[in-house]
């Protein structure tokens, strides 16, 4: 009997150790998986992860003229509220946007609302009133709000028409619009309003300058010479020559035919303005562009 109840012991402990020995890798196992787990979570979120604000921050770099404008500023949403004449009170200064002042940079000297500004940083407020808004650009770019803008820092300042949106936009927007070589719009838009800036910048003499000077150089602009010259109508003699440079390296340019038939037109050519505008459509042949040059040749007829 007690031989008996000895072997059932000793059965029952090896049982016990070997299902021990078995569990144990499993539990490892479990282990190494949090691990991993919790890794692949942190990785998802990544470092540059950041809870959303009220009134996100952006910054915008728009190429213009010679250089580029840039803007810095941060955009709060209506969310049902009445926000000019009312959150945003008229006749008295607003920074123009949340959080901070907004920033704008002139990469070249700008003639902005009709007053001229140096390259540099601004601080750009405003003055919303309920038909015009007083705009205005402060040297002290480095403020976080306007307890110290003083206003014999500000370097220009204009008022412009205040104008109804048929649509609201939610969320306050500032954007560079109707950009062409030497013009912009900055337009500031919120709910249902709008204002716009009118922003010059009087490049002519700059880039003249510029090509005569890489015209002699090493490696010559031909084609920038040729399509600025035909731009603004400057010595439309050497803009074909320049024009005539680029084909020499690449025959099948048809837009530098097109370019030539432009020239031409404008230079009262109007026969050598059709056989060019001719040309670039028959290179056009059997490409997305054929259409579209063909239509061009009739403008010369």
């Amino acid at each position: 009997m007690k031989k008996t109840v000895f072997i059932a012991a000793m059965l029952f402990f090896t049982s016990m150790g070997m299902a021990q020995k078995t569990a144990s890798p499993t539990v490892v196992k479990s282990k190494k998986e949090a691990v991993q787990q919790k890794q692949l979570s942190n990785s998802t979120i990544g470092e540059d992860f950041t809870m959303p604000v009220a009134s996100p921050k952006v910054t915008i770099k728009q190429q213009f003229s010679t250089s580029s404008i840039e803007l810095e500023y941060s955009r709060p949403s209506a969310k049902g509220r009445k926000i000019f004449g009312d959150m945003v009170p008229f006749g008295k200064p607003w920074r123009t946007g949340a959080n901070a002042i907004t920033k704008i940079t002139f990469g070249e000297e700008v003639n902005f609302g009709g007053q001229r500004v140096k390259p540099g940083t601004y601080a750009l407020y405003t003055i919303p009133q309920n038909e015009s808004w007083i705009v205005i650009l402060n040297s002290n770019y480095k403020s976080s709000g306007l307890n110290d803008i003083k206003p014999e820092e500000d370097v220009a300042k204009t008022e412009v028409k205040a104008t109804s949106l048929s649509q609201p936009i939610e969320t306050f927007t500032i954007e560079l619009n109707d950009i062409t070589s030497t013009r912009a719009n900055l337009n500031i838009m919120w709910q249902h309003t709008k204002v716009s800036i009118p922003i010059h910048a009087d490049n002519k003499e700059r880039i003249l300058t510029y090509l005569k000077q890489e015209l002699n150089g090493s490696n010559p602009p031909y084609r920038d010479a040729a399509f600025y010259y035909e731009e603004i109508g400057h010595e439309l003699d050497k803009a074909i020559v320049y024009a005539d440079k680029v084909l020499d390296s690449n025959p099948k340019a048809f837009w530098i035919h097109s370019l030539k038939a432009r020239i031409y037109q404008k230079m009262g050519d109007r026969e050598q303005a059709l056989k060019s505008a001719e040309m670039a459509a028959e290179l056009t042949k059997g490409t997305g562009y054929e259409q579209e040059y063909a239509k061009k040749v009739e403008e010369y007829k």
